[in-house]
């Protein structure tokens, strides 16, 4: 039995809280998957954060170099919320939403073999409610393995674009911009 099991029987009680409080950061294979099922140019799906607006030394893998400085690649957002959020409070990207989206609020704790060892839920507060049937903790444990397997490979994907982006300053190059990195991702996971 894993230490918080009964968080599994969370239910969205579907506020829209979380699309308004939080940033999602995406990798690649949100980015393709959302311009794939959704059909939109994929600048008016990504939003970019400083260093300052976020914690730089646990997400500095993931920061892109590009010629207004480092930035995480987010998704974007509308009237100070997530630009997919519906007036009535659902998402208009259900069915391709970023894997983060697909596993909050839950946050897997795992031992150094990737065992499950606590369940726990991130800033629920007032959102949600205990349901009656529980949710999967295999399904749980599958999609955060395929969370952390996207994130790698957008960290490698990242690390390369970055070394570019150095080696081209070196020879006085013209940087590339966000629409260059965009177009780079999209590349990379057809």
């Amino acid at each position: 039995m894993v230490a918080g099991f009964e968080h599994l029987a969370f239910v969205c009680n579907g506020c829209g809280e979380c699309c308004r409080r939080l940033r999602v950061a995406i990798t690649h294979r949100d980015l393709g998957r959302l311009v794939r099922q959704l059909e939109l140019p994929p600048a008016e799906l990504v939003g970019w954060l400083e260093p300052e607006q976020v914690d730089f030394e646990s997400e500095s893998a993931s920061f892109v170099a590009l010629p207004a400085g480092p930035r995480l690649m987010v998704l974007a957002q509308a009237h100070g919320a997530c630009r997919f959020l519906s007036a009535d409070g659902r998402c208009g990207a259900y069915s391709a939403r970023p894997l983060d989206c697909r596993s909050y609020p839950f946050v897997l704790e795992r031992d150094d073999e990737r065992r499950v060892t606590r369940l726990a839920l991130f800033e629920p507060a007032g959102c949600g409610d205990r349901g009656s049937s529980a949710m999967s903790l295999d399904e749980l444990t599958r999609e955060d393995d395929e969370r952390s397997a996207a994130l790698a490979d957008y960290v490698t994907l990242v690390g390369r674009w970055n070394r570019l982006a150095r080696h081209r300053a070196r020879l006085r190059h013209r940087a590339r911009g966000e629409g260059d990195f965009l177009a780079f991702l999209l590349t990379s996971c057809s």
